[in-house]
């Protein structure tokens, strides 16, 4: 999933700790196995392939991770889209060049931008309707597979543990009798920890416009994309939301940075038990009432 993975519990014995977490990364390969764009026998690959030919047949999970997005697309309008990867595509390539894409290049790529034109069977058969379409399911299928290898986990009896997928994580029970800290990253200080939060279950996913970008003529290209013009979005430097489960959380901070901190805080606030703490294009701190108690600043 282009990023490290991490896991740590506390158990009485370590050879069965070590086994445990080892069957709890086969289940991260095997959620990248099926979800993956570039993997030629998984569903997101066959899918994209058969973009406007025909109908495919896809695992019960990958077609629980697109139905949850397609709902995620129309609670936001659009601001979480699965179907961007013609624009991730344009845009992974813009990098290596070091300048953004043309007009008319940025152009074609939006005319097969649409989650509208994901069709969905009763007989658990997805088709795209476009030739040439093609969907990206990296802003929800890191915390999928950080909420199965976490189930994993569970059920194998270990209550005190954490999932870490490159910031995406999960994490239950305590860590030696105290709460999980969690640092957020300052998204302008390398290496700067903005604050901590500190909780015993559900899980954080963050997004940035720090990790992947490139700079021309001083302005800067990031890799989170808004689904309806195409170009980086642009209102947010970072945001983190926690919520139970991980699938949930990884999808809205890539939903609330793209919609920016009015539309993506309101956002937040409609989703029971959600929390988020956005960084907004200035450097200002948009926090919900839920953090005020767990979160701590440094200076």
């Amino acid at each position: 999933m282009g990023t490290v993975v991490e896991i740590a519990l506390i158990g009485e014995n370590q050879e069965k700790a070590e086994k445990a977490a080892l069957q709890a990364f086969h289940e991260v390969r095997r959620i990248e196995q099926l979800m993956s764009p570039k993997i030629e026998t998984g569903d997101v690959f066959r899918i994209n392939q058969s973009a406007g030919k025909e109908w495919v047949e896809v695992s019960p999970e990958t077609l629980h991770v697109v139905k949850k997005s397609i709902d995620i697309s129309e609670l936001s309008e659009g601001g979480f889209d699965i179907t961007v990867g013609p624009l991730i595509e344009l845009w992974r390539r813009a990098r290596g060049k070091g300048y953004p894409p043309s007009e008319k290049d940025l152009r074609r790529s939006l005319d097969l931008v649409g989650f509208q034109n994901v069709l969905i069977s009763q007989g658990g058969k997805i088709f795209l309707k476009k030739n040439g379409m093609s969907i990206d399911l990296g802003g929800i299928a890191k915390g999928y597979a950080v909420d199965k290898a976490f189930e994993k986990l569970k059920q194998l009896g270990y209550q005190n543990l954490i999932v870490n997928a490159g910031g995406d994580l999960r994490a239950g029970g305590l860590k030696l009798g105290q709460p999980w800290s969690i640092g957020i990253q300052d998204p302008r200080i390398p290496d700067k920890i903005l604050a901590k939060v500190s909780f015993t279950r559900g899980a954080v996913a963050t997004s940035g416009d720090y990790e992947k970008y490139f700079t021309y003529q001083g302005k800067r290209y990031h890799h989170i994309l808004n689904p309806r013009n195409g170009l980086p979005a642009e209102e947010c430097q970072s945001v983190t939301t926690l919520y139970k489960d991980g699938m949930i959380s990884d999808a809205f901070s890539t939903t609330v940075f793209v919609l920016g901190p009015e539309k993506g805080y309101s956002l937040c606030q409609r989703v029971g038990g959600m929390d988020c703490l956005i960084v907004d294009k200035e450097g200002k701190i948009i926090l919900s009432p839920g953090l005020k108690d767990r979160i701590s600043f440094i200076p």
